[in-house]
């Protein structure tokens, strides 16, 4: 093992902002579609207009087909916060009214990208590595996230499903952020990080309930250290912003569906939908393996001869009394989209169920966050956007495996090679998914993106 050369972190500014910028081109098609107005985004305008007049309901016309009917009043299950950004937005700039998804999930994907930067370095900091080996191996971090994640594909099609996802996602990791930043810092340094995790966590919480709930509970953990560190400042600062938040969400689930329970379906326009959960449910821990088989394991996008080269698709998978739909919507499976995090997070699970592996509070934390992805693995259906859920759980594990330096560097190779093997496999099958496969991807973008590939456009 190469010795370190000092406690600094990874530059990892550069790597950053050039993902932001391949990021850039490829949610604007290019980098030219910038206002568009993708499937059902307009509810969101619709509802921030609501908001402004006191109501949380939204129009008929705006969400369409994902209803509500609460007491002959239109509502959507969606968490509310695009439905915040857009209120400035559409201030500012009127004409961008029903168009903004793309802008608004682009932020939320830099969001993202920079806190998992912020992850990596603070993880690497201060391992027993040269500066060189942390650099290589904090690049190709960022690099995997980036484009062997996820990311590519929220990004690739900001449709109402996975708008609220990506913000969900960006602000859940910048508040694992702050939280491991402020189980270190002390004064001033120390308030401001628990302020800016309770800001992300109650952000989180009002983009996608699955991502903000776990930090709702993580947050007495960081109390537990504050009680001899300017206790009234300090747990001020990390209770007060989510505390609102989570009364803004409650108070506007009630308002909604006249309960604080979240989203009863017995009010969904989808009537399949609506029968197969109040039959079979909408959430049920038997579905738990069958699920983590298919979001881990089985789907793997075919080999096809022209661009881009691998096919994804629908695959046949019927379990009538687990899944709403006859299919998996799922075309590649973290074993081959994301291989490199699930191998540092087997090696942090490792790590942190080894005595002197880690602290109580990591465990506690990251028992958490495996609820996360439990709840996901017992819902009703199954698509490849799901797979941002587990991501908050499996980066923080990954962050344990990182933090340690000396396996990841014993393993770097293997590491670097995962990264740019799940880099092709991810973005070529989110490629095809996008031109083949997906019904919310808008004709015009489904015809760019045929013609960059040079293919003839596909009805």
């Amino acid at each position: 093992m190469q010795i370190t050369d000092g406690n600094r972190a990874p530059n990892l500014l550069p790597v950053t902002l050039v993902l932001s910028a391949v990021l850039w081109l490829f949610t604007m098609t290019g980098g030219r579609d910038i206002f568009v107005n993708e499937v059902l985004g307009g509810a969101y305008d619709s509802q921030a207009e609501h908001f402004l007049r006191g109501d949380g309901g939204v129009d008929a016309a705006a969400i369409g087909h994902e209803r509500m009917i609460v007491n002959g009043k239109v509502r959507m299950y969606f968490g509310p916060f695009p439905a915040l950004v857009r209120i400035p937005l559409n201030f500012i700039y009127p004409p961008g009214h029903g168009k903004w998804s793309r802008i608004s999930g682009f932020c939320a994907g830099v969001i993202a990208l920079f806190a998992f930067a912020g992850l990596v370095q603070t993880a690497l900091r201060s391992s027993p590595l040269s500066s060189r080996a942390r650099n290589w191996i904090a690049n190709a971090c960022v690099i995997g996230f980036g484009l062997g994640s996820p990311l590519l594909l929220l990004l690739g099609n900001l449709s109402i499903y996975d708008e609220a996802i990506i913000w969900g996602l960006a602000w859940s990791l910048a508040a694992l952020y702050f939280a491991c930043r402020s189980r270190t810092a002390e004064g001033a340094a120390l308030t401001r990080s628990l302020l800016a995790f309770s800001s992300c966590a109650g952000a989180a919480l009002l983009s996608r309930a699955t991502f903000g709930m776990p930090f709702v509970l993580i947050a007495p953990l960081l109390a537990i250290r504050l009680f001899h560190r300017q206790p009234i400042r300090n747990i001020t600062a990390l209770l007060l912003p989510l505390a609102a938040a989570l009364l803004f969400y409650l108070f506007l689930t009630y308002a909604k569906f006249g309960a604080f329970s979240g989203m009863p379906m017995r009010y969904s326009a989808n009537s399949v939908q609506r029968q197969f959960a109040e039959k079979y449910g909408l959430f049920r821990i038997v579905r738990v393996p069958y699920s983590f088989a298919d979001y881990f394991v089985l789907r793997s996008p075919k080999p096809q001869r022209e661009a881009p080269f691998l096919e994804a698709n629908r695959t046949d998978y019927r379990h009538e009394t687990l899944y709403v739909m006859p299919f998996t919507e799922t075309y590649s499976s973290l074993l081959w989209s994301s291989s490199w995090i699930l191998l540092g997070a087997v090696i942090g699970m490792a790590m942190l169920v080894r005595p002197g592996g880690a602290d109580g509070v990591d465990r506690a934390v990251a028992a958490i966050l495996l609820l996360q992805a439990i709840v996901i693995l017992s819902f009703m259906g199954l698509a490849q956007r799901y797979l941002a859920e587990f991501f908050p759980f499996l980066i923080f594990i990954f962050f344990i495996f990182l933090r340690q330096g000396k396996i990841a560097f014993q393993l770097r190779y293997l590491f670097i090679g995962l990264v740019v093997v799940s880099v092709l496999i991810n973005s070529l099958a989110t490629v095809s998914w996008l031109v083949e496969a997906d019904m919310n991807v808008p004709a015009a973008t489904r015809a760019k993106w045929n013609q960059f590939l040079g293919r003839p456009a596909r009805s």
